[in-house]
């Protein structure tokens, strides 16, 4: 996770989760894995003792506290059972990235919040893949696939970052919806349907319904246009030099990214 994600992190925080920073919430890190020396994650954007922080992945690793046996189907987190998903720097290393934000939709209770970081540029830097990119509009086609409301979303195409500006971050904050027994059937089905086109087996079952699930502590929110202000802040601390040298800056950190490339991975267009 790279610094600009991390400081996204903590703006949605403060944003959105201020007033429920003495009460209990889970929050569930979807690919938590801290993958190389130096990176930080969402485990340190969101610390709190009162808040139980669940660092979900693939394979065992430094701060994983919860390995899914299947990336897409996670049968060990249980529906709407979290307050607040993370995803940071994940589905641009996700093959079929619209089955885990179904599964995302399912995780949350209720009125639960996520909050999605993927590059919208950037080296290729396999783990173990590097397949997507997101451009203003790809996140919130993605919310609207999997019934959630976009309560802001933004790329960060301006280099107003003190590191990680060359990804030029996609960041979009959600909420999962208080929905009728109706709509909560179609999303579930659609959740069974999806998994088994990939899977190419039958649908599952669906599952006994025990009523409506129940929302958590998180009330519903609005959207407060945070990490845009933030990124304007940022903008206008910086003086009109220091704003053209992070420019060049950005843009020579992509060259010698592309430098550093073997010659395998360049593919001509």
């Amino acid at each position: 996770m790279h610094d600009s994600a991390f400081e996204k992190a903590e703006v949605f925080r403060r944003a959105y989760l201020a007033a429920y920073e003495d009460v209990p919430l889970t929050v569930l890190d979807v690919g938590a894995a801290v993958v190389a020396e130096g990176h930080g994650s969402n485990r340190q954007a969101f610390e709190n003792p009162n808040w139980r922080y669940l660092g979900l992945d693939i394979e065992a690793g430094p701060n994983v506290d919860l390995v899914v046996a299947d990336p897409y189907d996670w049968r060990e987190v249980a529906d709407a059972s979290a307050d607040v998903v993370t995803c940071s720097q994940v589905f641009e290393h996700t093959e079929f990235f619209w089955i885990t934000i179904l599964e995302i939709a399912r995780a949350l209770r209720p009125n639960g919040l996520a909050f999605i970081v993927a590059p919208g540029s950037g080296p290729l830097h396999r783990y173990p893949v590097d397949c997507w990119r997101f451009y203003d509009d790809g996140l919130p086609a993605l919310a609207r696939w999997a019934d959630l409301t976009v309560l802001e979303s933004a790329v960060q195409w301006r280099p107003v970052y003190r590191r990680g500006n060359q990804w030029r971050d996609a960041a979009i904050v959600l909420q999962r919806p208080v929905r009728s027994a109706a709509e909560e059937a179609r999303a579930a089905a659609r959740n069974r349907f999806v998994k088994a086109a990939q899977t190419g087996l039958a649908p599952a079952a669906a599952a006994h319904e025990a009523g409506l699930p129940t929302p958590g502590v998180i009330g519903p929110a609005r959207g407060l246009g945070a990490l845009a202000a933030h990124e304007e802040a940022l903008a206008r601390a910086k003086s009109p030099l220091a704003y053209k040298l992070s420019l060049a800056g950005a843009h020579l950190r992509a060259i010698r990214g592309l430098l550093g490339t073997g010659a395998r991975d360049i593919r001509a267009e």
